[in-house]
């Protein structure tokens, strides 16, 4: 592929960034993260006429698997992290008074370089917010799910969680990378290696 557009929706009650990449020529398109209630998605989608071909999912929490159901195209997620889509205290909406499970079937990702419908991406655990915690590299860019913020790391207080394998996880996989790669995260504004190396206060 040429170029990939990139299209941001920040969606649901705790602003998760969900991320929509396509080729502006072929209309094929995928998605990273489907947070609830993804009408807005669904009618960008709609309107620009793309093909939908998968959604990558960074991780199983419910604030970024809550519209899968509404996709007609298959998901993929780590393996580690199958048991929090049938499991509202793993996946975190049972705390939030609405429980819920995905009942379609995933597809299995493991840590590897992947050609999917033309869009090449390179999938890097990142265990930690959760066991099956995965960073979804392309290019230059870097979508992080809930591992890195901007000045922050994802939360450990939570089912299955561990703050020194998260820690780990950054150094390891995201921080090693060009300092110039562009880190798309799950909550808030995007950032840099560059920046985080030097800023971020969790990782000093």
């Amino acid at each position: 592929m040429d170029v990939i557009t990139l299209k941001n929706f920040v969606l649901g009650d705790l602003a998760t960034n969900s991320y929509l990449l396509f080729d502006q020529n072929t209309k094929k398109a995928f998605l990273i993260d489907a947070p609830h209630p993804g009408d807005e998605i669904q009618q960008f989608i709609r309107e620009t006429s793309l093909d939908l071909r998968f959604c990558l999912l960074t991780h199983a929490h419910f604030d970024h698997i809550g519209a899968i159901e509404k996709l007609s195209c298959p998901f993929y997620v780590h393996s580690e992290d199958t048991p929090f889509l049938k499991n509202p205290d793993l996946n975190g909406s049972s705390f939030f008074g609405s429980p819920f499970t995905v009942e379609k079937d995933p597809l299995l990702l493991e840590e590897t370089a992947i050609d999917l419908e033309s869009f090449h991406l390179e999938i890097l655990h990142t265990p930690g917010h959760t066991p099956g915690s995965i960073t979804i590299k392309i290019g230059n860019w870097l979508f992080s799910g809930d591992a890195v913020f901007f000045d922050s790391v994802g939360r450990t207080d939570l089912p299955m969680a561990s703050h020194e394998q998260l820690i780990n996880s950054i150094k390891k996989k995201i921080l090693s990378l060009p300092e110039d790669t562009i880190i798309y995260p799950g909550h808030g504004p995007s950032t840099t290696v560059e920046r985080e190396k030097r800023h971020n206060p969790f990782l000093s």
